[in-house]
């Protein structure tokens, strides 16, 4: 294909490899940049909700964390899009060594974001458990076992990933499916102990508490995203043609940021809104606490925070 034949100048000639890097060049930065304007816009509108229940909590290891995953990908966002630019990359000349620290700052801060939403995550499972000592067990070894294929996924594929003179990926070895999949199991494992919790719930007779439909609602919602997001991106990777690989690395990192400071966001507006009467609130024999607050079932005079923000040093803090 030929691009520039004004009378007087030498032909230009484009390979379909040419076109194809323009192309994804434009694409990865619009779909980067559509990324960062919707995680902006929506930290804009929730502020007053973060000034409301974030800013007043105690420094603890959970307000941290609600705090990196807001802000941090906002801020990597940013970086990629100078390097992305189509107008500012050309001007650039990367040696392989630089392209490869590149992807592993992006891989790093990826994984970091990852265990941070998936800390999150786990809070509310075992909360909804009762703080049950197998469960969190369980739930923590599977956690454990997710980074674990995390970090060899990307270990192992890291050295094998190629790229062209502004960093656009050209290749990449198939052993990066081990770092999506991971994700991918750990998140249908927590849905599927929520539903399970829901189920049972529903069959006692408090599975219409607010509690209880929150924490439903916003399990099903964050795993069909989160499965929607990640299997998308592990899909382009999967394609013969890799220039398109990185397509939704900006849509990976905003919809775990949303997922995640939302889920803590609800949990504090459910306990800052007035108690709504059950089906079972009138119950006086009721084992159930239908509060923010669970009730454990080896000590009557503990309970757990389901919202991690209240948090002590293990993550699920108890009050007297």
């Amino acid at each position: 294909m030929q691009g520039d034949n004004a009378p007087g100048k030498i032909p230009v000639v484009y390979s379909p490899s040419d076109i194809d890097q323009a192309l994804a060049t434009r694409i990865d930065y619009a779909s980067s940049l559509g990324a960062l304007t919707f995680l902006f816009y929506d930290i804009c509108i929730t502020l007053a909700d973060e000034v409301k229940f974030i800013w007043p909590k105690p420094w603890t290891r959970t307000k941290i964390l609600f705090l990196f995953i807001r802000y941090a990908p906002l801020l990597v966002q940013i970086s990629t899009l100078l390097i992305g630019s189509p107008e500012l990359t050309p001007q650039f000349d990367f040696a392989p060594r630089d392209c490869f620290v590149w992807q592993v700052y992006q891989g790093a801060i990826t994984v970091l974001l990852f265990a941070a939403v998936d800390y999150v995550l786990i809070l509310r499972v075992c909360a909804l458990y009762h703080n049950d000592a197998t469960i969190r067990k369980v739930v923590f070894a599977a956690f454990a076992l997710e980074l674990c294929g995390m970090g060899l996924g990307l270990g192992l594929s890291l050295g094998g990933i190629e790229f062209d003179s502004i960093c656009l990926t050209t290749s990449v070895p198939t052993t990066l499916i081990i770092y999506g999949g991971a994700t991918l199991l750990f998140q249908t494992f927590l849905f599927i102990l929520t539903v399970v919790k829901f189920v049972g719930a529903v069959r006692e007779g408090w599975g219409d508490t607010p509690l209880v439909g929150l924490v439903m609602r916003d399990g099903a919602w964050a795993f069909f995203l989160l499965f929607l997001v990640v299997g998308g991106d592990a899909s382009l990777y999967a394609l013969k043609n890799h220039t398109f690989a990185s397509v939704l690395f900006g849509w990976l990192l905003t919809v775990f940021s949303f997922s995640g400071y939302h889920v803590l966001l609800n949990l504090d507006r459910l306990n800052d809104a007035p108690s709504l009467p059950t089906s079972q609130s009138s119950t006086h024999d009721s084992p159930h606490q239908f509060t923010t607050r669970i009730v454990t079932d080896r000590d009557t005079h503990h309970a757990y925070a389901l919202t991690s923000l209240n948090a002590g040093p293990s993550g699920l803090g108890s009050s007297g």
